[in-house]
């Protein structure tokens, strides 16, 4: 097949490019340097320092983009939101738009989106899916000499049913990616390995791949002789599925506006084999717990008043009725809630202490798994 897919499982090859990324200036600063001390003539020392200061902002780039893609591994948190993809690739195109107006660099993005593309929204990270979209485009610029993009998003139906957010940056415009879709491989390492990374490329491309994997998405690239493609495709339904967690990592989804991380809740969840991921009162509401692949746990820290808010609870009870709630218990009324009477609905206190707030947790815990008698901890502990 002419067409070669990479699906970046592997970054081996993203990795050695990056390495070059970074030799290639300050190669150029060595060897010029070395130029500038044997040279007499004032006007190609002007000329060497010129290059120097040049490949010395481009070092000082690649080195704030390496440290940026290795605190990526400590951005654990996610948080939950509706966002308009539209409003952020917009947001994107200016942030990229003005980088490359400072540093006097021709790039051009063309994205002519329908109306009925405009209205899409997603829940996802918003920050976090920002700061991929402008990683994105960044990779895309290195993608043709004339530093010329094609920029396009839909969303993916499977069966009449919403499936994925797809977006896609090429190197010349795609008319009908539907039917070239069948075409894409898992072969990683005979794609990479044709793919020939340039000043910039690499680092981007890593950044991203570590955020598409941190917000439940994927990425791939395409290439044949006449057209480069990266596609990001984010789930709209099945967030955070097998690909993204662990089997034996346990879904749960803190419902607060206000992120209170000094109490015994927040220090106490690194403990357990959770995936922790966050939305706001009304993210939930919205329908946040629906769109993820599964809900295990759901701890609620606001209160439960609003008829909406019930309503959301019930819908995610009759879409999982083994979901368990831990709910703060100033959040509710116990004389009214009907809540009160099911045996998967759990109740702490914000002042808990750490331990208390283990409790609290491992009660939970045992729910999940009947039988258990020992603390979550102790069972660790055991074996």
């Amino acid at each position: 097949m002419n067409l070669n897919s990479i699906s970046l499982t592997e970054t081996n090859v993203v990795t050695s490019s990056i390495s070059h990324e970074l030799n290639t200036p300050l190669n150029a600063i060595i060897g010029f340097t070395d130029l500038i001390l044997e040279e007499e003539s004032i006007e190609d020392i002007k000329a060497f320092a010129a290059i120097i200061k040049n490949n010395s902002s481009l070092l000082l780039d690649k080195i704030q983009k390496v440290i940026a893609l290795n605190s990526l591994d400590y951005e654990n948190e996610v948080f939950l939101e509706e966002v308009s993809v539209s409003v952020l690739l917009e947001r994107s195109q200016d942030i990229i738009a003005k980088e490359f107006g400072r540093n006097k660099r021709l790039f051009s993005i063309s994205c002519n989106p329908t109306e009925e593309e405009q209205s899409i929204t997603v829940f996802s990270d918003k920050p976090k899916l920002e700061k991929f979209l402008n990683h994105l485009l960044l990779s895309a610029f290195y993608l043709n000499k004339e530093g010329q993009v094609f920029l396009s998003f839909n969303v993916v139906y499977n069966n009449g049913v919403k499936e994925a957010l797809q977006v896609l940056v090429s190197e010349e415009q795609i008319t009908n990616f539907s039917d070239q879709q069948s075409s894409f491989e898992e072969d990683v390492d005979a794609a990479l390995s044709t793919l020939r990374f340039e000043d910039g490329i690499g680092i981007n491309l890593a950044i991203c791949h570590k955020i598409s994997k941190k917000i439940g998405g994927h990425m791939y690239i395409k290439m044949n002789n006449n057209n480069k493609v990266i596609s990001f495709e984010l789930p709209v339904g099945n967030l955070y599925g097998a690909n993204n967690i662990s089997d034996k990592e346990i879904n749960v989804l803190v419902v607060e506006d206000e992120p209170i991380h000094s109490c015994a809740l927040d220090r106490v969840l690194g403990e357990y084999p959770f995936m922790v991921i966050r939305t706001s009162a009304h993210g939930f509401i919205a329908g946040a717990a629906e769109r993820l692949a599964k809900t295990d746990i759901v701890i609620i820290n606001e209160e439960i008043k609003d008829q909406e808010f019930k309503s959301s609870i019930d819908k995610l009870l009759k879409k999982n009725p083994g979901v368990a709630f831990l709910i703060e218990e100033s959040c509710f009324c116990r004389e009214s809630d009907i809540f009160i009477r099911h045996n998967n609905f759990f109740y702490y206190c914000r002042n808990s202490t750490d331990a208390q707030m283990r409790s609290s947790l491992d009660r939970v815990m045992k729910y999940r798994v009947k039988g258990v008698t020992n603390t979550y901890i102790q069972s660790l502990n055991a074996g």
